[in-house]
């Protein structure tokens, strides 16, 4: 299952037979689900190129008090990338600079001002300024898999393979020039920062996944806890030097296993185990002493989960689904009108169509339903 966060929660996962390389995937009966409920509402629904394509929004997110999705159409084969912001009017979609094709897989912000994009197989990082979009930077080869912004002109871009074999490395933006980061940072697959000075990762490798720290004497290693070295961490959030969570699957022969979070207080991880067999997608800060994780149960009729964690550990799952199938890539909560924004996927018949659904946290306590399984506990080590 290819590691990047783009639409490998929702395209790659509903659309396999569209995708090179996930081909003949047979997932495992998925977990029991949450009561259908209308909490979660179709905002967005765009299908680019042909019939045949698998369109989809990777990633969304808030830059200032806008909303932006980003995406595209066929990942890992002949593709263009999308841009839309949610105006006063709607849903705008943005001019790109020209001759880009792919789809944009991850994108982050420190401002309105201040948005950095990257596309994996594309291999460009693109910069907004508050006016237009601009192209930063292009590599040879290899992959994307992740962009950090620290500043409105500073950024971090990592890139990686599933297996820890470094393609494009670690590059760090500092407001003049693209530097490359060597040592143990440059397997860093996935990062979060709190400051520029402060920023946590997830570093890919052969024989598992290593939790690295950016502080003031540079790139170090997180001691682990006990079961976390056989889990594929997906995604991680830093909210402080002392609350730092990490979003993955445990080791299956099925390509997805169970789904689990973690959480660093500063001095030890706790792991809270789930039985939903799901593939896990992205993390997101909500309202305080809350956590937003996005994932895509593996039944054969695929289904995007929203699950919102609370400092006490407690559990609550929200399920979208579609006729043919759905997948959820991310998900991020606006403070000031009271939502939360999905972005991911739903199956057509020939393809797929790109797809944002908005949700109104003020219904969240009777429209999402707990933990379908017990044991989303926590396991201090």
């Amino acid at each position: 299952m290819p590691r990047f966060s783009l639409l490998s929660a929702a395209a790659m996962v509903i659309l396999p037979g569209l995708i090179p390389g996930v081909a003949g995937l047979h997932p495992a009966p998925g977990p029991p689900q949450a009561p259908a409920a209308p909490a979660w509402h179709l905002a967005l629904t765009r299908h680019f190129g042909g019939p045949g394509n698998a369109s989809g929004y990777a990633t969304i997110l808030m830059a200032g008090r806008q909303v932006w999705a980003f995406g595209g159409t066929n990942p890992g084969g002949p593709s263009s990338p999308v841009a839309a912001r949610l105006t006063s009017k709607g849903w705008a979609f943005e001019r790109l600079p020209g001759g880009l094709t792919d789809f944009i897989s991850d994108a982050s912000a420190t401002s309105a001002h201040g948005i950095w994009a990257v596309s994996a197989y594309g291999r460009y990082v693109l910069h907004w300024d508050g006016t237009r979009w601009q192209e930063a930077r292009r590599w040879r080869g290899g992959t994307l898999s992740d962009v950090v912004a620290v500043g409105s002109r500073q950024a971090w871009v990592f890139g990686t393979s599933a297996t820890g074999d470094r393609t494009i490395g670690t590059w760090r933006f500092d407001g003049r020039a693209w530097e490359p980061e060597g040592g143990i940072a440059g397997d860093i697959y996935r990062a979060s920062a709190v400051s520029g000075r402060d920023i946590w990762a997830i570093a890919a490798g052969p024989r598992g996944d290593a939790i690295l720290h950016l502080g003031g004497r540079g790139w170090r290693r997180v001691p682990a806890a006990r079961g976390m070295q056989a889990v594929r961490w997906h995604d991680i959030l830093a909210e402080s030097r002392s609350d730092v969570w990490l979003l993955g699957d445990t080791a299956s022969r099925s390509g997805s296993g169970r789904l689990l979070l973690a959480r660093w207080n500063g001095a030890h991880w706790a792991i809270y185990r789930t039985h939903a067999r799901a593939w896990a997608g992205q993390l997101s800060a909500a309202s305080r002493g809350q956590l937003l994780a996005t994932a895509t149960s593996s039944g054969p009729l695929t289904a995007g989960l929203i699950i919102t964690m609370t400092d006490g550990g407690h559990m609550t799952w929200s399920r979208i689904s579609s006729r043919l199938g759905s997948g959820v890539t991310d998900v991020t909560f606006a403070p000031r009108t009271g939502t939360l924004w999905a972005s991911g996927a739903t199956l057509t018949r020939l393809g797929g169509d790109a797809a944002v659904w908005v949700h109104s946290i003020s219904r969240a306590a009777s429209e999402t339903a707990s933990d379908p399984d017990p044991a989303g506990r926590p396991d201090p080590s």
